[in-house]
């Protein structure tokens, strides 16, 4: 047999797929000093986050920015990435299209007071909650069931739906609270109420003088000089020779109880590592084909988790085309508000050097959840649906400067109802597999905040487990 010599024949630990959760899993290992390696079947690092540079357009088909968080600003420190760090303003504000005007998202308290997004009774409807009996029943709730419940219909209609198709492309009557938002069946389960529970957190932290290595203000907004893929690559250069793009997994088997032998293809050739630590990065799909044989109940339940369908259809337009001065984030739209587009990220507002001078970029989303078959349109009826609903947002004229579209078929795994147990379920398998961890936007959030946060975790716990 060809036997792939990686330093010694013992690897501490092997890696499964270069997305963000593999990088940084791989990433915090190697600096504990452990020698790992990280397998990546394409030919490139960072999953879905994609930059691409189009007729001087720098575009995003995955991700657009990330919100700072402390393990993202480490990061980037240690990275020495911070003079490639942009970060957008985090006063921009970000609308909701309703009744054919968009409408800015009240942050503070007294813009909500005044705020022409929700009417006076769904204001009063709030006043009700700390009211509210809290539910018993312990399984889990759909979103949609507990925001009407809790803070009535309207509020899931005019915010909590359009948010929920920015960051799921999602359908609330589908999502699982417990798994999608934790936190605020969290905040009702503990303390009856989600105001109660918050104004309890808030007094716990004041009590606790927990001061915060800095500020995450600032870092609302942010991404890289040259786009999102900046990260991953990074990583991937500080990986080196620990990294292997181009390689096929096809057979993963457990030579002890403590040790896994990981058999893999590469530009042609058969190689074997063995490892007494596995973490799994890929999507659930091909986590689920990789345990089929030495974990199939794990298997199983990865093959039930679904991912929804999104396109993205970016767009450009000379400044003058457009009465709206986009300054903000950009606006999501309802569902019954007379559009078919999701919502539109206004990046060149965001970020300097997205589109050359005279120029804007808007980057728009369509499909998800509420709407499948987006994904099956041409490329011309894309930009037709899309540039329409512009119009009617932004008031354009003229015609739209066409970029590259990208359709994702497997966009964003969906935290249905039953995700909550399913999770705890693969957990509570996990524990009677000694050495193997799943790490993926399938488990603990689909944010990359999430994911790098839960890749740190995983190595800091093999680190401590092998001290």
């Amino acid at each position: 047999k060809n036997v792939y010599q990686f330093r010694n024949s013992m690897i501490d630990a092997v890696i499964i797929g270069a997305g963000i959760s593999g990088l940084c899993a791989a990433y915090h290992l190697k600096k504990t000093g452990k020698n790992i390696l990280l397998l990546e079947a394409s030919d490139r690092v960072g999953g879905v986050i994609q930059s691409l540079n189009a007729e001087e357009f720098l575009l995003e088909r995955g991700p657009n920015s990330l919100r700072g968080s402390h393990e993202f600003l480490d990061l980037v420190d240690e990275l020495n990435l911070t003079s490639e760090l942009i970060t957008g303003d985090p006063k921009a504000p970000a609308y909701v299209y309703v009744d054919q005007q968009l409408q800015p998202v009240p942050m503070l308290p007294t813009a909500f007071i005044k705020t022409k997004l929700l009417s006076t009774s769904a204001k009063f409807r709030l006043l009700k909650e700390p009211f509210i009996k809290a539910r018993t029943d312990k399984t889990e709730e759909s979103l949609a069931s507990f925001v009407r419940r809790r803070l009535g219909a309207e509020i899931l209609a005019r915010l909590v739906a359009p948010f929920v198709s920015g960051v799921y492309a999602g359908d609330p009557e589908q999502l699982s609270v417990q798994a999608a938002f934790a936190r605020l069946a969290d905040l009702e389960a503990t303390s009856g109420s989600i105001f109660a529970g918050a104004i309890k957190a808030a007094k716990t932290a004041r009590t606790n003088k927990i001061k915060p290595v800095r500020s995450l203000r600032p870092y609302r907004l942010c991404s890289f000089k040259n786009g999102m893929e900046t990260l991953p690559k990074a990583i991937a250069k500080y990986l080196g020779e620990n990294l292997l793009t181009d390689s096929h997994v096809t057979q993963i088997a457990k030579t002890s109880a403590a040790q896994f032998e990981i058999t893999f293809e590469r530009y042609g050739n058969q190689h074997h590592v063995t490892t007494e630590s596995l973490i799994i990065a890929t999507p659930s799909n091909a986590a689920a084909q990789l345990l089929r044989e030495i974990a199939p109940d794990i298997s199983s339940l990865l093959t039930e988790i679904p991912y929804t369908k999104l396109v993205t259809v970016p767009l450009a337009y000379r400044t003058e085309q457009l009465a709206h001065a986009l300054n903000g984030f950009g606006f999501l739209a309802p569902r019954g508000q007379g559009l078919r587009t999701l919502g539109s990220i206004w990046n060149s507002s965001l970020f300097a050097n997205r589109a050359p001078e005279g120029w804007v970029l808007l980057n728009n989303f369509i499909g998800g959840e509420t709407d499948l078959d987006a994904i099956n349109l041409s490329d011309e009826e894309l930009i037709r649906i899309v540039h329409e609903d512009l119009q009617k947002v932004l008031s354009i004229s003229g015609a739209p400067k066409r970029l590259p579209i990208t359709r994702w078929q497997r966009a964003i795994p969906q935290y249905r109802l039953g995700q909550a147990a399913r999770v705890a379920t693969i957990e509570a398998a996990l524990t009677n597999q000694r050495g193997l961890q799943l790490a993926g936007n399938y488990l603990h959030g689909v944010a990359l905040g999430d994911c790098i946060k839960h890749g740190k975790e995983i190595a800091e716990s093999i680190a401590r487990s092998n001290t």
